[in-house]
């Protein structure tokens, strides 16, 4: 659907107001030229692109907005100086400050005016193309994110049995270990992980772990969402799920998303080829596409990661109002996510909890007899296997799930390498109705019977069986390969790994296909064009870390590389090798599997270098119990008793070091000991000791101890409310407990000691309590009335009881009420009729109150612009808030 023609409202605004400036501006013989030359000037010195005059005539002749506002902004304030307005650098004292405001306040209106022109000029998308797209994508979302890797008649689809997640803050960008994920600290900041979606943000962050269930909730998100959309009950955004490879070729980007999206869509019901021009308009008109990026991580190359920040961040520079990206991704090297900048939030996704494992594995068994005992049986299995904190994560859940399934009867392996070599040969032999062997052998005919001459049919037939023959071998060098960074394409690649040369009469394309039918029913490998990538990064690992220690030469090399002498060290404490945890941890299974004079060694060099401390080899030995590394128990417990002990340590490490002891069979008691010894330490700090309270919770055997902790932190005055807010929502969640953490989040709702913020998070955290919403909205009413909180306080619980409640009408009067209340401060009210003017339905009403602020001489300045602004923003009174922020601007009482 092409835009109309004729000049929007908001074009005609920026072109008259452009015009206004320029002629009071150029006098004295300038030109717009000069302008323009000026302007580059500056934007050259800022690093910024340069103007040409052909895009700054369509500013000015057809009020077109400029895709970029800071490029604008550079040559407006040529034109303002030109135009008589001082700038900060040539005043001093008051009227230096005055100038400030001033120049601030002029740029706010500028890019009202931008944003404007750049709303009402948006075309949207085709709306019958539009319902086809969500009505495909809803059909593949609820598939899971690898079907390569479930295999069997009556599996269960993703949305039958997907459990919600929960998310919190990204504490700092150098905690990205495996460990952080499974911390239980700082968990008063826990929010239902869907709520990333909900942002405001132009860009978000999603960090988990490997299989830690980044590509499941965004597939969930979806499916929910598009069948929203079908069922026109609309959302913030239309969801759109793409990989990041498909950023770094040279297409533009709604180009990228229209072939990636093609692609994947085209087996689920897409009846049309989507175009670039469906993604490069608003779905919806003031709608934007919510881009979910998966796999970042999953690109070897530092750079091609680079240039898909850079894309997306350019992107949303661009078309504010066309975008919104969510980024999934393992934990990256440090620094490489700063690129985004510093305001772009980024949310940790949590594992499971024991109860959401046990919820998730009663649907999984749903097609067997008495699925709930099942689901019992299963999760007790896996505390006596030692694969009970592994399988929160949910990839490895699903993966053990399956096993447990495909034979109840059968004890599940012990540790992560045994689960994967099982999950394997599960694969194999529920593979394409266990005709792999089959399949083989008819490529093998099929590439025999291109040859008549009997030497050359032999000489294929000879080169294909040995091919076939050393096919595991032939993967795990493929793999190793790409974990080594080399990014040659799989069919040359192929042909350098393989066992024999391709025989000189059996033809490129040919011998290139035969290789594609042998790799392809393993199920381990998927085929994207002529590409074959593993189905899952953690399976990559697997393969790779069997090639690095399949010979006993490559183990004792390895072995020196990952852990060198402790006397080879440089001075300091030891820095464990700079590779992903996971793969870290499947190279050290392959050292330490075939217990010989290697693995002998492994064990003495991690126990000298764990000896030496340090919080780089806390973590490491922590991630590794988390993930299941096959450490032997005995030496392993001493490690972590050592690190626990430490208080030179990070009081965090601390405490997961206790955990991750408690965690290990026949270590529980001495675990729970030093948690509960951590929990009664005054000298951490208050996450500290509710987390080591909170982990004891969750120990068999061990949740009274904990429970005790926790309510009696929570009722600490001396934690502050963050602390103690922390203690009761830890509480809350611990099975068998809810009422008790309920009633103390209650408690400090209603404690008028307590900050607005902490009663208002306290209210919200009982919201989230299964059964607690009625209590919930009781207290919000009364925050929300509370004349002794502050008026931000009461906008945030009207907001969250209108989150309960639903009652759109009762929200709009509350904030109504609260805007035209001048008890309160400038900011509350203003924030109050501006989630009013957000109202479906509430644009007037809304619009009356930014008004009337925007009017308010008795407020400061800077909320009456900001009214006026926002009213410009509101639907249907774009023209009015632009006049009424001109007038404010320009007028002296605002000076």
């Amino acid at each position: 659907m092409n835009a109309k023609k004729e000049l929007s409202a908001g074009r005609q605004v920026l072109r008259e107001e452009l015009r206004r400036l320029e002629q009071r501006a150029l006098r004295d013989g300038r030109t717009r030229t000069d302008a323009i030359n000026e302007a580059n000037c500056r934007l050259r010195l800022t690093g910024l692109s340069g103007l040409s005059t052909t895009t700054v005539g369509g500013w000015f002749e057809k009020g077109s907005p400029a895709k970029d506002f800071e490029a604008l902004w550079v040559l407006l304030q040529v034109l303002l100086e030109w135009s008589g307005i001082a700038t900060e650098d040539e005043l001093t004292g008051q009227e230096r400050a005055k100038a400030v405001g001033k120049w601030a306040s002029t740029k706010e209106l500028w890019k009202t005016r931008w944003e404007q022109a750049r709303t009402a000029s948006a075309a949207v998308a085709d709306t019958r193309l539009l319902d086809h797209y969500l009505s495909a994508a809803r059909n593949a979302a609820t598939r899971h994110p690898y079907p390569g890797l479930l295999r069997g008649a009556g599996l269960p689809l993703l949305t039958q049995v997907y459990v919600r997640q929960q998310a919190r803050p990204h504490a700092s960008e150098s905690n990205t270990g495996v460990a952080d994920v499974a911390a239980t600290l700082g968990t008063a900041n826990l929010k239902p992980a869907d709520e990333i979606f909900q942002s405001r943000s132009r860009i978000c962050v999603l960090l988990a772990g490997p299989g830690g269930g980044k590509s499941s909730l965004l597939r969930f998100h979806l499916a929910s969402s598009a069948s929203r959309w079908l069922s026109k009950d609309t959302s913030r955004a239309v969801p759109v799920l793409v990989n990041a490879s498909a950023f770094i070729g040279i297409d533009p980007v709604p180009a990228a998303l229209a072939t990636a999206c093609t692609a994947a869509l085209r087996h689920f019901g897409l009846l049309d080829e989507l175009t670039a021009d469906f993604f490069r308009h608003q779905p919806r008109a003031g709608v934007p596409w919510l881009v979910m990026v998966d796999g970042l991580d999953e690109l070897p190359d530092q750079e091609h990661r680079s240039t898909v920040l850079q894309t997306l961040t350019a992107v949303v520079a661009a078309e504010p109002a066309l975008y919104r990206f969510v980024v999934a991704t393992r934990p990256l090297p440090a620094g490489e996510l700063m690129s985004l900048g510093p305001k772009v939030p980024r949310f940790e996704l949590q594992p499971f909890a024991p109860h959401d494992l046990r919820e998730y594995a009663a649907a999984w068994f749903d097609n067997l007899d008495e699925p709930d005992r099942h689901a019992e049986e299963f999760t007790d299995t896996l505390s006596r296997s030692r694969l009970d904190v592994l399988a929160r994560t949910p990839l490895m859940a699903t993966m053990l799930c399956q096993l447990y399934s495909a034979d109840p009867t059968m004890p599940l392996p012990a540790g992560r390498a045994g689960a994967y070599q099982a999950f394997i040969e599960l694969i194999y032999e529920q593979n394409t109705h266990k005709n792999i062997a089959s399949t083989h052998n008819q490529a093998i005919r099929a590439l025999k019977n291109h040859h008549q001459i009997p030497k050359d049919l032999q000489a294929a037939e000879q080169a294909a069986h040995h091919v076939r023959d050393h096919l595991p071998d032939l993967i795990d060098r493929l793999a190793h390969e790409r974990m080594s960074g080399n990014e040659t394409p799989t069919a040359a690649l192929l042909a350098v790994l393989l066992p024999v040369q391709r025989p000189p009469k059996v033809k490129e394309q040919l011998w290139n296909s035969f290789l594609g039918d042998l790799v392809r029913p393993t199920g381990l490998l998927t085929q994207r064009a002529d590409e074959f990538q593993f189905l899952h990064q953690t399976l990559l690992e697997y393969h790779a870390a069997r090639h690095a220690t399949s010979t006993e030469r490559a183990r004792k090399h390895l072995l020196h590389t990952l852990l060198p002498l402790p006397q080879a060290l440089p001075g300091g404490y030891w820095t464990p090798p700079d590779l992903n945890p996971s793969y870290l941890g499947f190279l050290l299974d392959g050292l330490l599997a075939p217990r010989d004079g290697v693995s002998t060694q492994v064990l003495q060099r991690l126990d000298e270098l764990t000896a030496q401390g340090g919080h780089k080899a806390s973590s490491f030995l922590v991630d590794q119990v988390w993930l299941g590394t096959t450490l032997p128990s005995g030496p392993t417990a001493n490690w972590l008793t050592r690190f626990s002990i430490d208080t030179a340590l990070d009081d965090y490490l601390r405490v997961q070091a206790a955990e991750a002891l408690a965690r290990m069979e026949g270590h529980e008691l001495a675990g729970a000991n030093r948690l509960s010894s951590l929990a009664n330490d005054a000298t951490l700090s208050a996450y500290a000791r509710v987390g080591a309270a909170e982990a004891l919770a969750w120990i068999k055997g061990y949740e009274r101890a904990g429970t005790e902790w926790l309510s009696s932190l929570a009722d600490d005055t001396s934690l502050g409310g963050s602390g103690r807010l922390s203690a009761a929502e830890a509480l809350a969640r611990v099975v068998g407990y809810e009422r008790v953490g309920a009633d103390l989040l209650a408690c400090l709702a209603a404690d008028g000691s307590l900050s607005g913020y902490f009663r208002v998070q306290a209210a919200e955290a009982l919201a989230r309590v299964e059964g607690y919403e009625g209590e919930a909205g009781a207290l919000f009413t009364r925050l929300a009335d509370d004349d002794t909180l502050g008026g931000y306080f009461r906008v945030e619980a009207n907001e969250a009881l209108a989150r309960i409640k639903g009652d759109e009408r009762a929200r709009a009067g509350r904030l109504g009420r609260l805007a035209d209340n001048t008890i309160l401060g400038g900011s509350a009210r203003l924030e109050a009729a501006r989630a009013l003017a957000r109202m479906e339905g509430y644009e007037p009403l809304g619009a009356d109150k930014l008004s009337v602020l925007a009017n308010d001489a008795t407020l400061d300045s800077s909320f009456r612009i900001g009214a006026a602004a926002s009213l410009a923003r509101t639907r249907g009174h774009e023209r009015t808030g632009l006049d009424l922020l001109t007038r404010l601007i320009g007028s002296n009482s605002t000076r």
